[in-house]
């Protein structure tokens, strides 16, 4: 009631919208209809009055009156089989062409076999090649008109860097959508030999040395980089010269994150740090990934974090029978699942909502799916925060691990695959320390029969939850100032993508008992990182925003490793996996470990449990926050532990 006062008040007396969208789809498509019935009669007469040089006699006449309806049926009814009677002329293209000739061509030889005994057969070729004039130039016409109209209207002026492919197809869909609000004026390449040309009928004007002098003489307010191999070292220089003249920017991201997804406008998105890396494009060995994936049933832990969810988007594309999510959180789970079911309606995607310590729980998971692969990602992960949950550390990482492992040879699954760490590399953290520990397992593991397990270690990837880049945005975002522990921390960075990418190219390669290394590129110093990151922001730093220096925390290494002295290392079939040799580990050495470390866990015992670990992985440095801790046993009394000397650590009470 209150709908129709409101109506009535605002005088309102037209139909309603999905009414008049109706009405203006049956008027277009009649619109359309009729056009092509007037073209398809003009081109027919022109044909006759070719035929007899302009002079129809009566006679003559009769014969295309007489003709003419079976001629709008033949060629009416293959332009509707060919899609001809609806989309939009604006839009013609070569395909639409190719589709006009095949119903003239095809109209021609119908009527060539239909045609009455007293007809000229070389109307027949005149009418067919007059068709494909007019019905095609009649599109190409309202085409070239709306890009000429497109011209007058208030959009931005926009550079395209990179005369490519991928320009290429940006500059196609922003001159067939003139809504999209950019109006390419011109391309900037760095190929010399392209200077002058015209790539759909835009101009390469220059190279990115002459940028800012192009964007001032051209009065351009937007550029767009189309380089999905650009270098983070190119793309920092034309971000510079962009912010310099005081435009908008935009970037198609790399190849890594459109994997399986052509170019385009709706891509372009705003200059992100991950940009700056300079990461190389990653290729794929598609064949064999498909192959091992390809209606196969794989199980995901940790489905719902960074490294877990970006898994299951990943292997969905390789068409697999089923995906068994295993999340602990049911709010990123439930996020996954939202997102696979937009994306891939088709794919069977099990969530399970469960802890990898249940072992109950995933027996009954692998019994009922019987998994063909497990990616294990479920792990905790954050430095200074397990440094002081050392018990939930070690329980979750170690005893974890083992519980999936284990339940996956029980299950004769055929590949395991854990997401390591380079933390685990001679660690100076519970987390990497725990990490080596589960690298053990899963290697005196692979003694046993059916299962093939691998581990896969890398460094830090740009964006996960937890990671320094949206803490760095939160600062930044409240004013600053933005907290770097040390002016010389390194670590090694990749993207979420890429990282996921060559996980699951590693996967492909292991035989069993390997642990696959990926190549992170070059070191990048945690201040470099954080000052991009202000310029990103269209600030300047110790200027706008200012950084400042806390000191390493506990646990933290000021530069990070990838692999132990006594590793080997060897290449492999892809440039950017190596593969370590590493080591021996006895399964019935491991249980024995186990079993020590679970009476330490539950009698509470911090110095008997870093002792333990310490024989385990003897390259293991304690920190010394570790060393300080104070837990509190189950009777509430609590426990404080110091060091006495670099290798000996004793109890110590607190005074009454």
């Amino acid at each position: 009631m209150s709908f129709l006062i409101f109506r009535n008040a605002s005088n309102d007396t037209s139909e309603p919208k999905s009414k008049r969208s109706w009405n203006f789809r049956s008027y277009r498509k009649l619109l359309i209809l009729c056009s092509h019935i007037s073209l398809v009669v003009l081109a027919y007469y022109a044909s006759f009055l070719l035929r007899f040089d302009f002079s129809l006699n009566d006679s003559d006449g009769l014969v295309f009156l007489q003709t003419l309806p079976l001629i709008l049926l033949v060629k009416l009814s293959l332009f509707y089989y060919f899609s001809l009677l609806s989309g939009w002329w604006r839009y013609a293209g070569m395909s639409d062409l190719l589709d006009i000739t095949k119903a003239a061509v095809g109209s021609a030889l119908v009527v060539y076999l239909l045609r009455p005994t007293p007809y000229p057969r070389s109307v027949i070729a005149i009418d067919m090649m007059l068709t494909i004039i007019v019905i095609a130039g009649a599109r190409f016409a309202v085409r070239a008109y709306t890009e000429h109209a497109q011209k007058f209207a208030p959009q931005k002026k926009t550079l395209i860097v990179g005369a490519g492919q991928a320009g290429s197809t940006i500059v196609r869909e922003l001159k067939r959508n003139p809504e999209l609000d950019y109006k390419p004026i011109g391309f900037v390449d760095d190929n010399r030999t392209k200077k002058g040309l015209k790539i759909h009928g835009v101009k390469v004007l220059g190279s990115t040395d002459v940028l800012s002098k192009l964007i001032f003489d051209n009065k351009v307010e937007c550029v767009l980089i189309a380089i999905p191999s650009a270098g983070g070292k190119q793309v920092q220089q034309i971000i510079s010269k962009c912010r310099e003249c005081k435009v908008d920017l935009k970037i198609l991201p790399a190849v890594g994150e459109r994997i399986g997804r052509r170019s385009s406008v709706s891509q372009m998105r705003n200059v992100q740090v991950e940009d700056l890396l300079g990461r190389e494009q990653v290729t794929l060995d598609v064949k064999n990934i498909s192959a091992k994936f390809k209606d196969k049933v794989l199980l995901i832990t940790g489905a719902g974090g960074s490294i877990g969810s970006e898994l299951v988007r990943q292997v969905a594309k390789f068409h697999p029978r089923r995906i068994v999510l295993f999340e602990r959180s049911e709010n990123d789970l439930f996020k996954i699942c939202m997102e696979m079911g937009t994306r891939f309606p088709e794919l069977d995607c099990h969530p399970v909502v469960g802890d990898i310590l249940d072992v109950r729980l995933l027996r009954d998971v692998f019994a009922l799916h019987r998994p063909d692969s497990v990616f294990h990602a479920a792990a905790y992960k954050h430095v200074p925060l397990m440094e002081r949950n050392c018990f939930q550390a070690v329980t979750n990482n170690v005893f974890g691990t083992y519980n999936v492992a284990l339940v996956a040879k029980q299950y004769q699954v055929g590949d395991f695959v854990m997401i390591s760490s380079d933390k685990a590399v001679n660690p100076t953290n519970i987390m990497g320390l725990t990490k080596r520990v589960a690298e053990l397992i899963t290697l005196s593991l692979q003694n046993q029969k059916h299962t093939r397990f691998m581990s896969v270690r890398f460094g830090n990837v740009l964006g996960s939850n937890g990671s320094v880049l949206p803490i760095f945005q939160q600062q930044i975002a409240q004013g600053g100032p933005v907290t770097v522990t040390d002016p010389e921390a390194t670590r090694y960075f990749m993207t979420i993508p890429e990282a996921v990418q060559l996980v699951l190219q590693a996967s492909t390669m292991g035989r069993g008992g390997e642990i696959f290394v990926l190549d992170m590129g070059d070191p990048v110093r945690i201040v470099d990182l954080a000052k991009n990151l202000i310029r990103l922001s269209g600030m300047e730093p110790d200027k706008d925003i200012t950084i400042v220096f806390t000191g390493l925390r506990p646990g933290e290494k000021l530069v990070e490793e990838l692999r132990l002295d006594g590793e080997g290392i060897s290449r492999t079939t892809h440039e950017k996996i190596r593969v370590l040799n590493g080591g021996t580990s006895h399964f019935d050495q491991v249980l024995v470990s186990l079993d020590e470390l679970s009476r330490l866990l539950e009698a509470k015992n911090v110095y008997g449990l870093v002792t333990k670990l310490k024989s385990i992985v003897p390259e293991y440095v304690p920190s010394d926050e570790i060393l300080c801790l104070c837990e509190i046993d189950r009777h509430d009394m609590a426990f404080a532990y110091k060091r006495q000397s670099a290798d000996l650590m004793q109890p110590v009470r607190p005074a009454a």
